[in-house]
Order: structure tokens, then C-alpha cells, then sequence
């Protein structure tokens, strides 16, 4: 069965699976612990500040930028205006177009039909992005979308239950635990990153963007 005909949702040729299930299992590890503990500091912070719940999930499966939803929150909390809220987060995401630009020709096949992209590019954020522009390249074109897709979704969820999770245990954790929880995926980041120290033009643009970032 030629997977890009049937579509990578409903595929279900061993192949699809095999490699769906490999990346579920590799996201399953570190890097989805690593997300969740970010979105319990998120859940606290929103909970702390009297962030509807059912607002806060949304974010999480609308937006899903750490960055962008913090900045919601406290916005929101200050009482600025909605249209100055949406410019600030849409800011902090221009990081995605880059990194998106550079993902999807590696798992785009003939007659895939856009949407699918589009979800693909929606799941997309930097602590799976680092991992499967590693891994996908070694695989079969067949298989990249679905081993995205397994360690995408993955991640997802691990938000999502942090989140809600989150909200309740609140109480539990002291402020600056609570804090201290959103900066573990920016650290995250940053080791995965530490391995392409060996490459000179990875090793310039990370010491550019360390500078350039504060």
C-alpha cells in the first residue's frame, strides 16, 4: 500500500505503525517528561492567577507555545487589551517559520493532501523538532510522517495532562517550584542543541542567538 495515497492518519501498513509506535516510544522518555514538567509550571501560574481551566486546555491545543501561552496569562491577568495580546503572542511563535520551513520538505510526498501539512506544522514545536530533523532524514519517506506523527502527539497529550494536572496540584508545590518547572524545557533545549556544538555554523548561530536572546 502506497502510504501518500491513503493518507498517514488512516494508514495502517505495518511499515505506518512500526514507525508511529518508534517515535511514541522515544518521545515517551525525556522529552515528553521534560514538556509536562513546563506545563505543570503553566497550570500553577494560570491557577495562581485565576486563569479559567477550561481557557487554560484550550491553549494548550490551540496555541501550544509555552512562550506564547505564559505571555497570555500574565497579559490577560494585567488587563491588556486583546489585540495587543495576540500580536505579543504571535511574535514569540515567528520562531516556528524557520523551523518549519525546514522540517516539511523532508516529510512531504506527492498527492499528501495539504491539511495534513498543516496538522504536521501545528504539532510542531522545538522539543520534537530538534530530535526528528535527526532521525527522519535516516528514515524511508514513508515512514517520516508517521514517526513524526507518534513522537508529535505524544508530547501533545503529555501537555495536556500536565495541564489539568496541574491546575489541581497547585496548592501542593512551593511558588518557586512552580516557576522553576517552566524553565526546565528551555534547559532541555538547550542540551539537545549542545550536540551540534562539533559543527561550526550550528556552534556560530547558538552563540549568536545566546547573545542576541537576553
Amino acid at each position: 500500500v502506497d502510504e501518500s495515497n491513503t493518507g498517514f492518519l488512516l494508514s495502517s501498513t505495518p511499515s505506518w505503525r512500526a514507525a508511529f509506535w518508534s517515535g511514541a516510544r522515544v518521545s515517551a522518555g525525556a522529552p515528553s517528561a521534560v514538556l509536562a514538567a513546563g506545563y505543570l509550571g503553566f497550570a500553577a501560574l494560570a491557577k495562581a492567577g485565576q486563569f479559567p481551566l477550561w481557557a487554560a486546555l484550550i491553549s494548550v491545543t490551540t496555541v501550544w507555545s509555552l512562550p506564547g501561552q505564559l505571555i497570555m496569562v500574565e497579559m490577560s491577568l494585567a488587563g491588556a487589551a486583546p489585540l495587543i495580546i495576540v500580536i505579543a503572542v504571535a511574535l514569540t511563535a515567528m520562531r516556528f517559520l524557520p523551523m518549519t520551513v525546514s522540517f516539511l520538505p523532508l516529510v512531504r510526498v506527492p498527492q499528501r493532501p495539504a491539511w495534513q501539512l498543516y496538522f504536521a506544522a501545528h504539532l510542531l514545536v522545538m522539543t520534537n523538532w530538534a530530535p526528528c530533523m535527526h532521525r527522519i532524514p535516516e528514515l524511508p519517506i514513508e515512514q517520516r510522517m508517521p514517526y513524526f506523527l507518534g513522537f508529535a502527539i505524544i508530547n501533545w497529550v503529555a501537555c495536556i495532562a500536565a495541564t489539568l494536572a496541574g491546575y489541581f496540584l497547585v496548592d501542593s508545590f512551593p511558588p518557586l517550584v512552580n516557576r522553576g518547572l517552566v524553565l526546565i524545557s528551555p534547559l532541555y533545549f538547550v542540551l539537545i542543541l549542545s550536540g551540534e556544538f562539533r559543527n561550526r555554523l550550528a556552534f556560530a548561530s547558538i552563540l549568536c542567538g545566546t547573545v542576541a536572546g537576553p
